[in-house]
This record gives structure tokens, sequence and C-alpha cells, in this order.
């Protein structure tokens, strides 16, 4: 019998992979290198479904002390606002809110990451109700669950099964639905006298998140703007370009490496959704195909054609 390597494994190893790639000295795991890592972890197991799994597996406390802000909330509507409200501290990929529906309430995914990894949606929901059901002084009623990728049908019975509650995937949204009664109940975890405490701890680490994280947020939207240029990412996050460089090399980086990280990125999405380099390399800032070709061959050793036939397991 064929000896299935544990969730650790599973986990760390494509990463690690992926991560040896990056420039030295980087530990940020990417959202391109996230979704390779996902991709060979579903690979190792045979598991489409392997985020229910680790879900399944993960002990409480294993998101620190937001989840501790979380579990210390007086419901569980409060405690998924802390949770959005926070999230960018585990993962600045994605924008994940609230969305009043009336009668219920929906925890969706409003800006999806460059590089989506479905798997991490999978999880996410699958963490939130695992763990909302042992902090309920009740049961906990899921109304829906909603992914925008695409699922088996063996696939999709096996969410059904874990949520116990109708699973659709291909919907417009991704996004797990909640009653407004459900929110409105009281968690057991509730601690109001240390809860204070752990929020102006976390809070001060959220003001003063890395200058570096912002920079990389608003190069997402300069390079749709195409206006991806040292001045002007200053300018957006109120500073001189002197300024923003000095405090980058504070934090051991510079503006170009953020660029090129986050240009290689795009690059792989963009190469696995099958566009064309012309259109690759104007998405990306680039004045021409070959200047795109040479900046993608110094990141990575590849040629973006060679890339393509690598993302396609040619």
């Amino acid at each position: 019998m064929k000896r299935v390597p544990s969730v650790s494994v599973i986990l760390v190893r494509p990463l690690a992979l992926a991560l040896s790639s990056s420039a030295a000295g980087l530990a940020r795991v990417s959202p391109s290198q996230l979704c390779v890592g996902w991709a060979a972890a579903i690979r190792l197991t045979g598991d489409p479904t392997l985020a229910l799994r680790i879900a399944e597996a993960t002990p409480a406390g294993a998101f620190g002390i937001v989840e501790y802000i979380c579990r210390s909330a007086p419901t569980l509507g409060d405690a998924l606002t802390q949770w959005c409200r926070y999230l960018r501290i585990l993962d600045d990929a994605v924008n994940v809110g609230l969305v009043d529906l009336g009668a219920s309430t929906a925890l969706r995914v409003i800006e999806e990451s460059e590089a989506p990894a479905p798997a991490s949606h999978e999880l996410c929901f699958a963490l939130v109700v695992r763990h909302a059901r042992t902090m309920l002084q009740g049961d906990l009623r899921v109304k829906e669950v909603a992914y925008a990728h695409d699922a088996t049908a063996a696939q999709a019975a096996r969410h059904r099964a874990f949520f116990d509650a109708p699973v659709r995937f291909g919907a417009e949204h991704t996004e797990l639905v909640l009653s407004t009664d459900t929110l409105a109940a009281p968690l057991v975890t509730a601690d109001p006298i240390l809860r204070p405490s752990a929020e102006e701890a976390l809070a001060r680490e959220a003001v003063t998140a890395p200058l570096t994280d912002q920079v990389r947020r608003s190069l997402r939207t300069a390079l749709r703007d195409d206006d991806a240029q040292l001045e002007a990412v200053a300018k957006r996050l109120g500073v001189t370009g002197r300024t923003l460089q000095r405090r980058l090399k504070d934090e051991g980086t510079v503006f170009q490496t953020l660029r090129d990280e986050l240009r290689k990125d795009l690059a792989d999405r963009y190469l696995g959704q099958g566009m064309s380099f012309a259109e690759i390399s104007f998405l990306l800032g680039f004045s021409e195909p070959s200047a795109f070709f040479r900046a993608f061959k110094r990141w990575t050793g590849l040629t973006p054609f060679e890339r393509r036939l690598e993302l396609s397991g040619a």
C-alpha cells in the first residue's frame, strides 16, 4: 500500500521548492509560489479536496494572535469582522470582506490574487466553519458556499458533506453565506478581559505594516495604469522618491526588486492563461517583447516560451 505523505510534508516540500527559485534572502511566499505549491501538494496526494483534509487537521491557535482576537470576540459576526480586518497580516494578496445580503451575510472574496489558488479559498472557508462550530454555543448552520472556480461532481459532494450545506462551483462570487441570526450567536470562547490588550498589540502591528507591503499593493494598481515608476508610486504613498528608496533600504529591499517580483508573478499568471507575448509585454509595462524576454530570462533562467511549456506540463 502506497504511503501518503503527512500534511506538513505535502505543504512544505512544494513551497520550499518554489522558494528556492526566489531571490536570495527573501522569505515571502508570493501569490504565484503559493499557487504552484498548492498544485504540487494536490498532485502529490492525488486529493483535489486536500484543503478540507488540512482544515480538519489544523489545530486551534495555528494563526496566532489574529485567531485569538477572533476567538475572544463576543459573537461570530464580530469574530468574522476582526478576521477580515486583520487578514492582510496573514495574506495581503487577497481582499476579503463581509457583504450584507439582507437576511444573510456573505464572507466574500472581494479582490482576487493575481495568481489565484482556489484551494486557499476552500481552506479558508473550511477553517472558518470548523472552528466556528467549536466556538458557538449552538449548532452552526451554513446557508451556502459558493466558489468561482470549477470542480467535479465528486469534489462538490465532498464539500457538501463537509459544510452540510449547498455548495456551488462556477459561481459569480467566492463566498461563505451565513444567516444574520447565526452571526449574532454568542461565542463560548469570548474573553472580554484579555481581548482589548490583544487588539491593541495587533493594531500596532497592523499600523506599522512594512512599507514593502504597501509598495507591493500600490504597484499592482500602478502597473494596470502603466505608471509603475518610482516617483509615481512614491506620490501614491504620500512620500518623495528619495524617502521611499531610503525606507525600503531600511527594510532590506529596493523598488526595482519589488517591481520585478510583481512583474514575474504576473508574467507567470498571464503565461498560464495563454496570452500572447506582445500582450504580456504591454500589460507589464515593457516597451517591446524583446525587453520582456530579456527581463524574464534574468528573473527565472528560462525564456517565456520555456516557462509556458513548463506551466502546461508539456
